[in-house]
């Protein structure tokens, strides 16, 4: 393989010393606490609490603060495809030999890139999205939405962030040449059949896809046991067609309606926050 035709971005991840280091911040904390109340009258196994206490925030702030410096865990394209990459094994995210989908969302100064083909998709975040042009070949598939509303973090399923200071500016010249017109924005499998994402459509399976404009309905779904968050998208174009999507990780909005309907498919929180993002009120430029 051309090194020069290699694209590597690292993504904020854990570096090997992360563990070691919080376990001995928690127990050089726990033993100065312990010393120190062994010096009083207080027993000596008091000081356990706030030196647990001290290890479990002071090790939070080393862990956010060490995933952002050590990028231990890759994105690695080539001309073939795009994997997941750390030193022991690479996973494939995209075989850029065949269409995939792709979709960048831009708002409030970042980027948020999801790649999808025949698992569930990738969320690629930027934090400072630099002040450019989308190309020709990307344009039609850039949405402006409000990313603040956006539950969409490193810590979300298949989702990865950039190290700070890096862009994804040479990753989509990478993938540009490999962007097929007609590929929709979004797959999503799910177990009644692939949610299809395109400019103006939504369709599951075989289904009659809600065409533009569609609207959304936040629902609380009735499930055994309780409540899960539930997203109705209705089409006016086609009066009585809704989808009905569910996510067993997203919040219940405050105000959802409440429903028994049955659920046309279950959607992993990447897939349901970029639904629930592109048809809200749109953004103004």
């Amino acid at each position: 393989m051309d090194p020069a035709a290699t694209l590597r971005v690292p993504v904020c991840s854990d570096p090997k010393w992360l563990r070691s280091a919080v376990l001995g911040l928690t127990a050089g904390a726990s033993g100065l606490f312990i010393a120190l109340f062994a010096s009083t009258n207080v027993s000596a196994a008091l000081g356990l609490v706030p030196g647990m206490t001290v290890g479990v925030f002071g090790g939070s702030a080393l862990a956010a603060w060490a995933r952002r410096r050590g990028g231990t865990i890759s994105l690695v394209a080539t001309p073939g495809r795009l994997d997941v990459s750390d030193e022991e094994r690479r996973v494939e995210v995209v075989d850029l030999t065949s269409p995939y989908g792709a979709l960048l969302l831009t708002g409030n100064g970042r980027r948020v890139l999801i790649l999808s083909q025949r698992n569930d998709p990738v969320v690629l975040i930027e934090s400072l999205a630099p002040p450019s042009t989308p190309s020709a070949a990307w344009s039609a598939r850039v949405a402006k939405v409000d990313l603040d509303a956006v539950a969409l973090s490193a810590a979300t399923s298949h989702a990865f962030a950039l190290l700070p200071g890096q862009s994804l500016d040479p990753l989509l010249a990478h993938l540009e040449a490999t962007l097929d017109p007609d590929a929709p924005w979004m797959l999503q499998p799910t177990s009644t059949g692939t949610l299809t994402l395109a400019r103006d459509t939504l369709a599951l399976s075989d289904r009659t896809p809600l065409r533009d404009p569609i609207h959304p309905l936040n629902y609380a779904v009735k499930v055994q046991g309780g409540q899960i968050a539930g997203l109705g998208l209705a089409s006016t174009a086609d009066e009585g067609s809704m989808l009905l999507l569910a996510c067993d990780e997203a919040t219940v909005e405050k105000r959802a309606v409440v429903t028994d309907n049955p659920i046309d498919a279950f959607v992993p929180m990447s897939t349901y926050e970029v639904l629930r993002a592109l048809y809200r009120e749109p953004v103004k430029a």
